[in-house]
């Protein structure tokens, strides 16, 4: 599969970085995410480095052929109206597998917003794991984790302000549905 996912992302222009986290459990949370094909890029550059992904995807998109599909990428299905469970579920599947990288995307929809969801600082957090952030920039048509995890022990709102610096550049596929966090 590397191989297929390098040849398909060099064929569409795509760079992706060397990174690779040395922890082999943590959070990464990818941003922007104004498009379906943030998730299929994202997912490809994954598998040019050969690590083990999981991302949750709102559970309506997993009706018969696409829940096989999305499976099969690494999704997880879950119930935006149950918020608390979704950070149990994922800290209990981070102390249950040897190996695992976490996707999140910290805005929790396509849409426009400027309020991030808070559950990867407390799954990240909770579950003792570094918290990395991605970038899927459409500008320079790069996937890039930064090198250095972030800092989970201040508060929220610090590391909002971090974030804020991190995206600020960040080009988005429909750069009128990306926001900065408040």
């Amino acid at each position: 599969m590397k191989n297929f996912a390098s040849f398909v992302l060099r064929m569409a222009g795509w760079k992706v970085n060397d990174f690779i986290p040395p922890e082999s459990k943590y959070v990464l949370i990818v941003a922007p995410h104004t498009s379906c094909l943030d998730a299929l890029i994202g997912r490809f550059a994954f598998w040019t480095k050969r690590l083990p992904a999981r991302f949750f995807i709102k559970k309506d998109f997993f009706v018969f052929p696409f829940g096989l599909l999305l499976k099969a990428l690494g999704g997880l299905p879950i119930d935006r109206q149950q918020a608390q469970h979704v950070v149990e579920h994922a800290v209990n599947l981070l102390a249950t597998h040897k190996r695992l990288a976490l996707i999140i995307t910290p805005e929790g929809t396509r849409k426009r917003t400027e309020h991030w969801k808070k559950g990867f600082y407390y799954i990240a957090k909770r579950a003792h794991v570094p918290l990395y952030a991605g970038i899927v920039d459409y500008k320079t048509k790069t996937c890039t984790v930064l090198p250095s995890p972030l800092d989970t022990e201040q508060e929220y709102e610090n590391l909002i302000g971090k974030l804020r610096e991190i995206y600020a550049d960040a080009t988005a596929k429909e750069p009128q549905n990306f926001a900065l966090p408040r």
